[in-house]
């Protein structure tokens, strides 16, 4: 439909001071100058954040840009718009942390982590919430548990539609929640699970470009108010079911795990994390040593390390999981390997960066 079609975009986040803040600054004779409002198409960076709006210039929506990373709309009788607040250079492994105060659309809207990569050109949406639409029709190919969530899979094509890179055609990723999230919650959006879910069908991300929470609406008016932040890195805990691809979780009970490995400074942290949960942390020492942790869990396996800086990485030999041996150099997920000059990569021992080590399901 229309909505899909119109949607040529620049990204970004914004954040507004809340209504108290603007109110007693304006009864004092305060200045509030710092929460500016844009009504046409317009990049930057606001309060240590990224954000874009983008309109067709139908109907009215505007944005106003608060402290940090909250930015509020208001929209009515619009075209279409999109615009958020978030990071110029969006990442795979970023985990996306947003509080939606409000989100009140009459009509068609998403509330969405939104972005681009290149080579592929792809433009990808994890929707949390939506207006009367929920988007983008047809048939899922698959789902991806994750953040207390399912969501369904889907990929459309947009044929020479607009893009970062004008009018040309290229493919959406969708991951679409089955239920709407409610407003006043801090949420969280761990990023890799939809990558990860979204590679089994093959579908593969390429080169970022910026990712943002956004705001998005088409002949529609409403009223939003986003705050968004960054909750860390990581993931590998999503468990995914349906299509021909899924991979289902593993089961429940008293579980042993034992990670070898070390660091080459002595100071390096780990967090063994098994369903997007912490359940063991360690700091290492440089000689190769086991860690060890029992519980009961279910659910996807990461160790991952948390402390990055000059001198310091993390060697993980493998991980024994109820006797059964692991080997890092066999797993595909890795987002803190560092190969092809960035952070990501699959089937190394080694962690460079901040990031994890996915090993399959527990």
């Amino acid at each position: 439909m229309k909505f899909l079609d119109v949607i040529s975009k620049q990204g970004g986040w914004v954040k507004s001071l809340s209504f108290a803040l603007l109110t007693g600054a304006t009864a004092l004779g305060v200045s509030t100058a710092t929460a500016q409002t844009i009504c046409d198409n317009q990049t930057g960076n606001n309060g240590g954040f990224y954000y874009t709006h983008w309109t067709d210039g139908g109907g009215s929506a505007c944005m106003t840009l608060g402290s940090e990373g909250n930015y509020s709309y208001e929209w009515s009788n619009t075209g279409n718009f999109v615009g958020g607040k978030g990071w110029s250079t969006g990442a795979s492994n970023r985990i996306i942390g947003y509080n939606a105060g409000n989100y009140s659309p009459s009509g068609n809207s998403y509330l969405t982590l939104y972005g681009w990569t290149t080579g592929p050109l792809v433009e990808y949406y994890v929707v949390d919430s939506w207006g009367s639409y929920r988007p983008p029709g047809g048939t899922p190919a698959g789902t991806v548990t994750t953040d207390g969530g399912t969501y369904d899979l889907y990929r459309t094509q947009r044929v020479n539609k607009p893009s970062i890179e004008g009018n040309t055609t290229f493919y959406q990723y969708w991951s679409v929640r089955t239920s709407k999230r409610p407003q006043g919650n801090n949420n969280t959006i761990t990023f890799q699970n939809h990558v990860d879910a979204w590679a089994r069908q093959g579908w593969n991300l390429g080169s970022h470009n910026y990712q943002v929470l956004a705001t998005e609406g088409w002949q529609s008016s409403g009223s939003s108010n986003v705050s968004v932040w960054q909750s860390g890195t990581g993931g590998g805990g999503g468990n995914t079911g349906g299509g021909s691809n899924g991979d289902s979780g593993g089961g429940s009970g008293s579980n042993d795990i034992t990670v070898r490995a070390r660091g080459t400074n002595g100071d390096e942290r780990i967090n063994l994390r098994v369903n997007n949960t912490t359940v063991a942390s360690w700091t290492l020492s440089t000689n190769m040593s086991n860690y060890t942790w029992s519980g009961n869990a279910s659910g996807g396996i990461v160790v991952q390390y948390e402390n990055d800086a000059s001198g310091r990485d993390v060697q993980v030999d493998y991980i024994q999981v109820n006797g059964s041996t692991r080997q890092s150099e066999n797993q595909s997920y890795n987002t803190g390997v560092w190969q092809n000059n960035q952070c990501g990569g699959s089937n190394s021992e080694w962690l460079h960066c901040n990031g994890s080590i996915g090993y399959g399901n527990l």
